[in-house]
């Protein structure tokens, strides 16, 4: 009898999803570098799966090519501001209706989890993974997935500006307070008050990035 072919393990997109787990999670800071021996070595796989998960990467925008292997890519000042200006036209609108199409059932349990997530991590570099999740379950349930699209087209490419603001227990604690205002408007259906506030966490979160960046100089 012929025994049925199996499938090989895609040892590439294995590491592609290590890999792009823990760099949005938060593990490696911005002055982290990547290179394939270093991963090989770790994951216990060959250099060809590295180095092509590692490529896949870059097309994400998680990372970009520094002399040698690869980096957390670095936007300036401007990028942050002309990307924020796009994401202040987009989410606010968003947010708001989100709120207006979801049943409130379905809002108090994002509300619920908004709120479990926040008190879990807010006073540690968690919070950063959290907030990636928090804004998952906020985009899956806006209705109109074209505009969802927009809007992620840029989220792996902000992931620097995320790590440099969250990663400060200050940023982050004015994020988790505005997180569980969020929290509140969507229970209470306030689509007016959701916008707003989604509206003023990004600006924070930029005026915040540009804080960073002076005193990064």
């Amino acid at each position: 009898m012929t025994k049925p072919i199996v499938r090989a393990v895609d040892l590439r997109q294995q590491v592609y999803e290590n890999l792009r787990g823990r760099i949005t999670s938060g593990e490696f800071d911005e002055n982290t570098r990547f290179y394939e021996r270093t991963f090989a070595d770790e994951l216990g796989v060959s250099r060809t799966p590295v180095r092509e998960a590692l490529a896949m990467l870059e097309q994400d925008g998680l990372l970009s090519q520094a002399a040698r292997g690869y980096r957390l890519p670095r936007m300036s000042r401007q990028q942050v501001i002309d990307v924020t200006e796009i994401r202040l036209l987009l989410e606010p609108h968003a947010i708001g209706s989100m709120v207006r199409q979801t049943k409130p059932a379905k809002r108090a349990k994002i509300a619920a989890l908004i709120r479990k997530e926040v008190e879990a991590s807010r006073d540690s570099d968690a919070y950063i993974a959290a907030h990636g999740r928090m804004r998952e379950v906020i985009l899956s349930e806006v209705e109109n997935r074209s505009l969802v699209d927009a809007i992620q087209q840029y989220e792996d490419s902000i992931h620097f500006v995320r790590i440099s603001t969250l990663g400060r227990p200050a940023w982050r604690r004015m994020s988790a307070d505005g997180m569980l205002e969020l929290a509140d408007a969507l229970e209470a259906g306030d689509d007016q008050r959701a916008a707003e506030l989604q509206l003023t966490l990004l600006t924070k979160a930029r005026d915040s990035f540009l804080e960073f960046s002076e005193t990064d100089a």
